[in-house]
């Protein structure tokens, strides 16, 4: 079969989008298109093809934008599953080969990661629901951990950068895996460039090192020149106080 040539961008304005779209540019085996909200304010500074939809996402208008596409690439972030199988069923519908998922986290299909929160299991149900359509359209997801950079901007893994101050959680001794939003990007690119049937309807893991919050303090205070001051906090106890907020509709409580 022909490798992928069409590829459309939803959600090229966001924090993994923006540079997934860089990314794709950089191949000249593809063309490249975006999918934008009509009252979208990003702002997209290349000359792609840009395809408006109204706010909602109309089926009809999903179908008409993805037609002619090789590979979807979802890039938004959604708690609705029901958007996520809308995106799915107009692929399907305008003949799309191949969808990849807004994933880019754990890996949603392992009990432990949905036991965690809603989210973790509603990217779960999207991925089954993939698995369930691949007599129709493949589909190629992708858990890269932890953003590294992003998590330093965004006070996540326990860094407070800013306040100088970080929170281990337990005794900070547990690894994690972390990747890099460039890297996240250049993989999903050559995966679809280089090896389209190895990935097909595949998880991809990726992890650029596994570190542990000690050591991740260690080597911010080593390049900062800065001392930072520590918090304890209980994983389990953290992890039920965030379960409560979510259920009572904080939406952010992950």
């Amino acid at each position: 079969m022909a490798g992928f040539k069409n590829i459309l961008l939803i959600g090229a304005g966001g924090s993994i989008g923006s540079v997934v779209l860089e990314a794709l540019l950089k191949e000249s085996c593809f063309t490249v298109s975006i999918l934008q909200r009509a009252s979208s304010k990003a702002k997209i500074h290349r000359t792609v093809h840009l395809i408006t939809v109204t706010d909602s996402y109309p089926e009809e208008e999903l179908k008409a934008a993805f037609k002619g596409q090789d590979v979807i690439i979802n890039c938004i972030t959604s708690l609705d599953v029901s958007e996520q199988y809308r995106f799915i069923d107009a692929a399907i519908e305008a003949g799309v080969r191949r969808y990849v998922p807004s994933e880019y986290g754990l890996d949603n299909l392992k009990p432990e990661a949905q036991a965690l929160n809603m989210v973790f299991r509603d990217k779960g149900k999207v991925q089954e629901y993939l698995r369930s359509k691949t007599d129709v359209i493949e589909w190629m997801s992708v858990s890269c951990g932890m953003w590294i950079k992003w998590s330093m901007e965004h006070d996540f893994l326990g860094m407070h950068v800013r306040e100088k101050r970080f929170v281990l959680w337990d005794e900070g001794e547990g690894y994690f895996s972390c990747t890099t939003e460039e890297n996240t990007a250049l993989a999903v690119v050559n995966a679809l460039s280089r090896y389209p049937e190895e990935t097909k309807n595949k998880n991809l893991f990726l992890s650029d090192f596994a570190i542990t919050q000690r050591q991740l303090l260690a080597e911010i205070e080593r390049q900062t020149g800065e001392k930072f001051s520590v918090e304890k906090l209980d994983s389990y106890k953290l992890i039920e106080e965030k379960q409560a907020a979510f259920e009572a509709g904080d939406r952010y409580a992950t």
